[in-house]
């Protein structure tokens, strides 16, 4: 493992959630979704299983599947001791078919456009897709739109969004902005892992300095950017 990918596993790891988000968005996703009793749910990019857990408890029927590419976050979401089945894999590319297909925050890693093609072919008949991406809310100030247009150039107003899944043959179920109690606990947890990290090597310091500088944005223009979670089905 590269010595830069070794540093950000070891300091998002042990992590109750390696992303922001919430319990309650999630359930109102499944509440909306209505996945069957014994349907088959999808947790792509699935990390140590915080959400996992969450559709397990309520809706102890189904079978979920969850995938992630890093082996470290696997383990984790293994030792939870959940009734799913965790998987080293690529997300967008699945074994058979799905009820519901759930991303917190990883499609910007392969694109909208990109994820919602390959999730389509991945679909029971009346399945459905959710997911949570990054959003600017109105307009940015300048420090954070320096900051997001360099980690995140794609990103896009809600209704931005939303006309590109129109675009890509969908149809809007639901939206929902997460809301500061989605990233204040998830930051609060990095920062116990940074105070215990730090001064460890050059290249952790390097994974520090960039998650610092992330949640110093977070701190000073929260409200001008959030994650929105979307529920989609195709048109």
């Amino acid at each position: 493992m590269p010595e830069r990918l070794k540093a950000f596993m070891t300091l998002y790891s042990g992590l109750p959630r390696q992303g922001p988000g919430t319990v309650n968005s999630l359930l109102n996703v499944l509440d909306i979704a209505d996945p069957p009793p014994l349907g088959r749910v999808l947790d792509a990019a699935c990390g140590s299983g915080a959400d996992a857990e969450t559709i397990l408890r309520a809706l102890p029927g189904v079978e979920v599947i969850g995938i992630d590419q890093q082996p470290g976050f696997i383990e984790a979401a293994k030792a939870r001791g959940l009734g799913a089945d965790f998987r080293v894999g690529d997300m967008l590319w699945p074994d058979g078919f799905f009820d519901l297909i759930w991303c917190a925050g990883a499609v910007y890693f392969i694109g909208l456009e990109t994820a919602l093609a390959a999730w389509r072919g991945h679909l029971h008949p009346g399945g459905k897709i959710a997911f949570s991406e990054l959003v600017w809310l109105g307009e940015a100030s300048a420090p954070a739109k320096a900051f997001w247009q360099e980690a995140y150039p794609q990103m896009d107003s809600i209704h931005g969004v939303t006309t590109r899944i129109e675009a890509s043959g969908f149809t809007l179920l639901s939206v929902e902005p997460l809301g500061r109690q989605g990233w204040e606990p998830y930051y609060d947890a990095l920062r116990g892992n940074i105070a215990k990290h730090k001064g460890q090597s050059a290249e952790m310091d390097a994974v520090i300095a960039e998650t610092e500088a992330e949640i110093a944005i977070f701190d000073a223009h929260f409200g001008e950017f959030d994650y929105a979670v979307y529920l989609v089905e195709p048109a």
